[in-house]
């Protein structure tokens, strides 16, 4: 038995804990059996261990599926309402298998596609709502630990803030550095506290994970690019221009002629040092997705590759344009604390600093990044 498997089972079953806990009866070998033969594969053995000692329990983070046939809180019930959103089969091998229904509605589910053994399945959240799944944990035993290590942290009871954010992040990645979305947790509440230089070797760690939280490439080269660190940006658009389908610039949540425009202000001068990052903008160039962003991304290309790059590049600007919710004024004070104002609101981000060019005037008085060190709190 797994550490994390047998800390999971002695925390559940410690009467202590009766105030957060609500177990069920053990699972029989008949009806985990069923089960399997239902699925058409064995469960994970992680998994059969625990339904063997408590059948399904409420717990502080959501309930525990059963394996008993029929409705309720069952992993039967489980599959039937992922197989109508999936608009798959109730028998399809290949969908997931959920076993754990979180506070906020969504599955944690294992991934049955991505392994052919069950013991290696990973772990998923699925959004029955949005129809999103993300690898959250590489393994049960992964969930199984981290569960234990967050009942069981100080600041468990404490109320939410960017510090118990922060907390919650750094141990999933102590548990799972493996996890994308473990790093990108710890970047979020970074950013949150107002450190951009500690967000952006966390992005850059997630986006070093296999499979990627798509957008965290893109979220450390914008901090690259107005942080000036260049050799953070080259890593992190060398990702973004690697060939994929036009979707995943959806979930990038960019565009590629928006990848170059922020590689180009933080690009070498032209010189041997440039051969690389010119390859990028080829990438970049060859993967456009319509007309405009192609000549976009050309533009910007050339631009770099004739030396008009650095912090000071205004035009040619990528497309889309950014246009924030914002009103300029000749004041640079004024507009300075109108922006600080509306990035501690969460109404001004890091895309709009850096495409949005009527910005620009304010870098003859102030450095951006600053903006980027205003602590955020919840609520």
């Amino acid at each position: 038995m797994h550490r994390g498997i047998r800390e999971f089972i002695h925390w559940v079953r410690d009467e202590d804990h009766r105030d957060l806990v609500k177990l069920e009866q053990a699972a029989t070998a008949k009806e985990v059996t069923a089960l399997e033969h239902q699925l058409g594969a064995p469960l994970p053995t992680d998994l059969k261990l625990v339904l063997g000692v408590f059948d399904g329990a409420s717990l502080p983070n959501g309930v525990l599926l059963s394996a008993r046939p029929g409705p309720g809180n069952t992993i039967e019930a489980g599959l039937k309402a992922l197989a109508e959103v999936s608009e798959t089969s109730f028998l399809d091998p290949e969908l997931l298998l959920p076993f754990h229904r979180t506070e906020a509605g969504s599955y944690l589910a294992f991934d049955r596609s991505a392994a052919p053994v069950s013991d290696t399945w990973p772990i998923v959240d699925y959004d029955l709502d949005t129809g999103e799944r993300r690898l959250i944990h590489r393994t049960f035993d992964g969930w199984c630990r981290l569960c234990v290590a967050e009942w069981t942290a100080p600041d468990y009871d404490q109320e939410f803030s960017v510090e118990k954010y922060l907390a919650q992040g750094e141990r999933h990645a102590r548990i799972e550095p493996d996890v994308s979305i473990a790093h990108v947790t710890v970047a979020h509440a970074f950013r949150r506290a107002g450190h951009p230089e500690e967000a952006l070797e966390s992005y850059l760690a997630a986006g070093r994970c296999v499979p990627a939280i798509a957008w965290s490439d893109w979220e450390a080269l914008k901090l690259a690019a107005l942080l000036g660190y260049p050799a953070h940006a080259l890593e992190a658009s060398a990702r973004l221009a690697k060939r994929a389908p036009a979707s995943m610039w959806d979930q990038r949540e960019t565009t590629p002629s928006r990848v170059a425009y922020a590689l180009g202000v933080v690009a070498p001068p032209p010189g041997e040092e440039q051969e690389a990052w010119l390859r990028i903008f080829d990438q970049l160039v060859a993967q456009a997705l319509d007309d405009d962003d192609r000549a976009a991304a050309l533009a910007i290309r050339d631009a770099v590759a004739a030396g008009a790059a650095g912090a000071a590049i205004s035009v040619p600007r990528p497309y889309p344009p950014q246009e924030a919710d914002v009103e300029p004024s000749d004041d640079l004070d004024a507009f300075w604390a109108a922006c600080a104002k509306d990035y501690r609101a969460g109404s001004l981000r890091e895309d709009d600093l850096l495409l949005d060019p009527r910005f620009a005037p304010l870098t003859a008085r102030f450095a951006l990044v600053d903006l980027l060190r205003i602590r955020r709190d919840f609520g």
